[in-house]
């Protein structure tokens, strides 16, 4: 069994230098001492292990299979420590600078833009740009610290922390109920006005399912198409028909009574898949101190459940 008592992180660091310039000397003039000690830590350091680390020559140094070994280790070690070294300073340090963020735009409007007055105040070294678009961006051609997102995630180029889960309700409001009927089942609603979001990529459909049964999709018509969610939400609140929209859409419609939730034995989505609301960053070592400040925000106000789900 080697021992590893005699194996400190310094003589881990100059290791690793060694390995990237090469040589002995040129690591000695970096590290302003003399290529002798450079060469006694590593010497120590075989000695410790019961290994040879390095094949030496004139010219040059290399690692053997052992050292090349140590070498992996070594540099996740060494990572990690500066890593916790960082946050260590970071502990005591507020926030600041510029975080770009961007965020669909309804949901920007209902669940972003009115706690920006609080982070602020929370965080005032923090200057933030918020920006609404329910187009697709590439956060690191458009200079993107934080994404948020809600559908379906599988991006793997980007980390992701949930805020909540995307939850639907089938709804409408209490005068088109009592002039049109309350639907029992999804086949009642081919004969009520259903009101559906078109988008890019076309009319959205509606599954349903009861408890742990399959999901079963259908495409339904009313006298209202759109592309925006809002739009649709006031026309089921004036009466015009039936909306499948999530609870963070539609949920104060809902507490309020001007919309009333109806099939509940049924589960309603606009997709056979889980949707969550998630904040997205690239991918990296750590997250800047930043982001996590506004993700830690918003994983705070938004609650679990989420305050839009009671």
């Amino acid at each position: 069994m080697k021992t590893f008592n005699q194996i400190n992180i310094q003589s881990l660091r100059l290791f690793v230098a060694v390995l990237d310039q090469g040589s002995f000397s040129e690591v000695a003039r970096r590290e302003a001492m003399s290529p002798s000690t450079v060469s006694r830590v590593i010497s120590q350091l075989e000695q410790a292990l019961q290994t040879q680390l390095l094949y030496r020559n004139t010219r040059a140094v290399s690692p053997t299979e052992s050292g090349k070994l140590l070498a992996d280790h070594a540099r996740q070690v060494l990572a990690q420590l500066d890593l916790a070294a960082l946050d260590l300073q970071e502990q005591d340090s507020e926030p600041g600078g510029l975080v770009r963020i961007n965020a669909p735009v309804v949901f920007g409007q209902r669940h972003i833009a009115p706690w920006l007055h609080e982070l602020s105040a929370h965080y005032p070294r923090l200057n933030i740009e918020l920006m609404q678009t329910d187009d697709f961006i590439d956060p690191l051609q458009d200079s993107v610290d934080l994404l948020i997102r809600i559908g379906v995630m599988a991006d793997s180029t980007m980390q992701a922390r949930t805020l909540g889960q995307q939850n639907f309700r089938l709804a409408a409001s209490p005068a088109y109920l009592a002039r049109a009927g309350t639907p029992a089942t999804p086949a009642d609603l081919a004969s009520h006005s259903c009101l559906v979001f078109k988008g890019f990529a076309g009319s959205q459909r509606w599954y349903f399912r009861e408890s742990d049964q399959e999901w079963r999709s259908y495409s339904l018509r009313g006298v209202l198409t759109s592309n925006n969610a809002e739009t649709l939400t006031q026309a089921a609140i004036d009466g015009m028909g039936l909306v499948v929209f999530p609870t963070w859409l539609i949920g104060d419609a809902l507490r309020e009574g001007r919309l009333v939730s109806v099939m509940k034995s049924y589960q309603v989505s606009t997709s056979p898949e889980p949707q969550t609301i998630a904040a997205l960053y690239p991918n990296g070592r750590r997250t800047s101190i930043k982001v996590r400040a506004v993700i830690d925000f918003l994983v705070e106000k938004f609650g679990a459940p989420a305050y839009w789900e009671h």
